[in-house]
């Protein structure tokens, strides 16, 4: 509460500021974030139906959105935390994404900003794409929605988090159910966008869609303002990544003092000038990465850049053990956005009716959704007394949240194996029309299983396993994996692309018109890609249990 100001910089007042009366103007802001966020799963089809782009091209370019959106987000939460503070990170960066959104429905509006319409489904069709100086207009608009986005997305829970005191057991049961609630904020606004909002950018306008998306964020972020003298404010204390890089930092400047004895390593004198005994928990030396340990040795400096604590240094050691986790889930999740991108246009080419009703491609995510709604209810009452009972030992919660991440990739990779099967199935058919697009709800049902298990234990392994002062990158962390994977998925839909063109008729897989294309032999290799993935996954996993169990 001490770091906490209220909105004219004056100490809070506990029954004015904050609470639960605080956070209701932030739910609205959840779910018009996340059905926007929801709707974008759907670019494709505006890439491909107004800009005349092919498969390939349009996947690339989405993944790539995606993926600047998620590593942007680890900017936003370093620049909150470290200057500007999470309410200005929300409500002066958000209005780049209502920008961002009108420039793009502007230029869907005026024909003379995109190419002439062309039927982008026909095999032989010579449609023009998108050149020029209108290539950039689009790049501008995606780049000031992923700015908006990447800084909104980790401010806006931990800006409700900060509503809430802690140390307060009332307050700290209230903090636990605004978390329920804008989980279940979440998924309702990506139901309702997947439903709505696809709805009217497939069959009433890309310029109408992506305007009411533009609409959508600035009735949010109005109404969170409206709340303004209601929360509390708290002032910008640094990001944890700071005390990781001045390890690394004073560790090299010190690389060439020879390792001396650990009594001579942080001077007893110290022990009452470092904070690190006062603001957490104090961390004992191990020996693991000893390089790091120079960082730790008193040479007279006590400066935060020529000097670290021993518990700083473990706080780092512990961040860089975790690292092969996160690369490794990196690789495990990369067929995510593929499924999001590539499952749109090709069910476009099937019966898309539903008791006489046309139903949005796109709609199909909203299963996903809905699976994941169903077990957030249950996982708490029954998944989690589960798997404890099933890995009962010392290193339950460490084994239970990997063992949840490594379910949720083998859901993905099953995922890949049926999706290679319907597609094989639907090339075999003489008309495509008559196969109804539900024949891919399996995979969509698969992988709202492999979101819904693996990012809950990847999310929960780091904010444990993490020590405290550094327990808020766990976030950051889960938001890396995301924003790296779905960058790999745009490499691996380039290196096949160009790959697959060498040799025949110099057409890769991805390059057709729906049709002809074979997804069925890429989602057989991405099968193999993610069975390599979840093995080395489980290799590191087992390694990183081994090194807790000896230590």
């Amino acid at each position: 509460m001490e770091e906490m100001v209220d909105w004219r910089g004056n100490q809070v007042n506990p029954k004015r500021h904050g609470g639960v009366r605080a956070t209701l103007f932030l739910y609205l802001l959840v779910v018009v974030r996340s059905s926007v966020n929801a709707a974008n799963t759907n670019l494709v089809g505006f890439f491909r139906s107004t800009h005349n782009m092919t498969i390939a091209r349009s996947v690339i370019l989405s993944t790539n959105f995606g993926g600047a959106t998620w590593i942007l987000s680890i900017v936003g939460s370093f620049v909150a935390d470290s200057y500007v503070g999470r309410f200005k990170a929300i409500f002066f960066f958000g209005p780049f994404e209502v920008l961002g959104y009108g420039l793009l429905a502007f230029q869907a509006h005026h024909s003379s900003l995109h190419p002439p319409q062309c039927n982008i489904k026909q095999s032989n069709a010579n449609c023009e794409s998108l050149q020029g100086w209108k290539t950039l207009l689009l790049y501008l608009g995606l780049f000031m929605v992923a700015i908006g986005e990447g800084f909104m997305r980790p401010s806006t829970p931990a800006f409700g988090s900060d509503q809430f005191d802690t140390n307060d057991p009332p307050q700290m049961k209230q903090k636990i159910r605004f978390f329920d609630f804008a989980a279940f904020a979440t998924c309702f606004g990506a139901t309702f966008g997947l439903v709505l909002l696809v709805w009217v950018q497939s069959f009433k306008g890309w310029n109408l869609g992506l305007g009411v998306c533009a609409l959508f964020v600035l009735s949010g972020l109005l109404l969170g303002a409206f709340g303004s003298p209601f929360y509390r404010y708290r002032l910008p204390c640094g990001s944890p990544l700071t005390r990781i890089l001045q390890v690394i930092v004073v560790a090299f400047k010190k690389r060439k003092i020879h390792v001396v004895p650990e009594k001579d390593v942080e001077d007893p004198e110290l022990s009452d000038l470092s904070t690190d005994t006062n603001d957490g928990e104090t961390l004992s030396h191990t020996k693991d990465l000893r390089f790091l340990d120079k960082a730790s040795i008193y040479t007279g400096d006590t400066s935060a850049w020529s000097y670290c604590s021993i518990s700083q240094v473990e706080e780092t050691k512990s961040f860089l053990k975790m690292l092969p986790i996160l690369f490794s889930s990196v690789l495990c999740y990369f067929p995510f956005a593929l499924f999001f991108t590539l499952t749109a246009p090709v069910a476009a080419t099937m019966n898309t009716h539903l008791r006489g009703v046309r139903i949005a491609p796109a709609s199909l995510y909203a299963v996903s959704v809905i699976i994941q709604w169903i077990i957030l209810v249950l996982y708490n009452r029954v998944i989690t007394p589960l798997v404890a009972r099933c890995t009962s030992s010392k290193y339950s919660n460490v084994t239970s949240h990997l063992v949840r991440a490594g379910v949720g990739f083998v859901f993905a990779m099953l995922a890949t194996i049926v999706a290679a099967l319907v597609e094989r199935k639907r090339r075999m058919a003489t008309d495509p029309k008559t196969l109804s697009f539900l024949w891919m709800l399996p995979q969509f049902i698969l992988i709202g299983l492999m979101e819904v298990t693996s990012f809950v234990g990847l999310m929960e392994f780091f904010s444990n396993q993490l020590p405290e002062r550094i327990r808020s990158l766990g976030s950051s962390m889960v938001f890396c994996i995301v924003g790296l994977s779905v960058w790999l998925d745009g490499a691996i839909v380039a290196v096949v692309s160009r790959v697959t063109k060498i040799g025949g008729d110099g057409i890769g897989w991805l390059d057709g018109r729906t049709f002809d294309t074979r997804l069925d032999l890429f989602y057989g290799m991405l099968s193999v890609l993610e069975f390599v993935a979840l093995l080395n996954f489980s290799f590191w996993a087992r390694k990183y249990l081994q090194g807790q169990r000896s230590q």
